[in-house]
């Protein structure tokens, strides 16, 4: 008796849904986009991007920037994780001249920038303030084998962008080594993907504009960094002098040409936004762009490029 043998059928491949996560971390938004990974992977995201942060604000006293900046000169004892953020804020401090200076923090104070954008901005008021150069990165050493790192004693770090845009790449990276098919990182802005994106195709980033605070154009990244920088946001007064965050590393003051916004694609989030300061500080500047692009947008509504953007 013949027997019917019924077909085999191959399961349909579907693309990995996407999982997400939005939340409140170093003063900012953050956003994580994972697919292939289950929601243990989002926790770990968050605790990872809050542990950064307890290790590298300088708002909190206990924080390896915080005892560093007090150290007055003395070698400090700090996690790995401190160790591979002062390379590499070192490392783009060399590579753009100066322009990226993670050393402005007693420029930062001088101008009032002594808290949260928040509580600084509600303060306002004050006397007059007076600006003060950053001293740059010449003698910060560091030891990566023992994880130590010795500061100047006239040297005080801040962070800042870069150690967001290192936040983005870090936790990244410990998304893929825990088992994720691809994953996004946005720190404020400074965002990192990597690996699958959720179409299979292309992570695609929109940039928005932030002079109109709507989409300016987007790029499309199978791996990379991005970040924008721009003089509109965090702005407040003293002495009813206005400021903005990008400084001037030469004269501590708040940079005063029409540039207004600027937007790097680059290998990572920690060297975008430490490229993006530089159209601020040297509008003019070119070379550090060899590997990067560049999207300056200026406060008469029109824009320029450095490199083939968004390439």
């Amino acid at each position: 008796m013949s027997q019917v043998l019924s077909p085999v059928l191959s399961p349909v491949q579907l693309a990995p849904r996407p999982a997400h996560l939005a939340f409140r971390a170093m003063s900012t938004d953050v956003t994580v986009t994972v697919v292939g990974a289950d929601l243990d992977a989002l926790d770990w995201a968050r605790s990872r991007v809050c542990e950064l942060e307890q290790r590298w604000s300088r708002f909190l006293p206990d924080s390896d920037i915080g005892r560093l900046n007090r150290a007055q000169g003395s070698a400090v004892q700090v996690h790995a994780d401190t160790v591979t953020a002062v390379r590499a804020a070192c490392a783009a401090w060399l590579v753009t001249d100066g322009c990226f200076d993670p050393t402005v923090h007693d420029s930062l104070l001088r101008l009032g920038y002594d808290d949260t954008i928040e509580v600084v901005r509600e303060r306002g008021g004050g006397s007059p303030a007076v600006s003060l150069p950053a001293p740059g990165c010449a003698g910060i050493e560091f030891d990566e084998t023992r994880s130590v790192v010795r500061l100047p004693a006239h040297v005080r770090l801040d962070l800042g962008g870069i150690g967001k845009g290192l936040a983005a790449d870090l936790t990244v990276t410990g998304l893929l080594e825990r088992g994720a098919d691809g994953a996004l990182v946005s720190v404020g802005g400074d965002l990192r993907v990597a690996g699958t994106p959720p179409n299979g195709d292309a992570w695609v980033i929109e940039i928005e504009d932030p002079r109109t605070e709507q989409p300016l154009t987007s790029v499309s990244l199978s791996s990379g960094g991005v970040a924008t920088s721009t003089t509109l946001r965090r702005r407040w007064r003293s002495g009813q002098r206005p400021h903005h965050h990008l400084l001037a590393p030469t004269t501590g003051a708040s940079t005063t040409n029409d540039v207004v916004g600027a937007t790097v694609v680059a290998d990572t989030a920690a060297w975008a936004d430490a490229l993006s300061k530089v159209p601020f500080v040297d509008p003019d500047r070119r070379d550090c762009f060899q590997y990067a692009s560049c999207l300056v947008m200026y406060a008469d509504g029109t824009s320029s490029t450095v490199g083939t953007f968004p390439a």
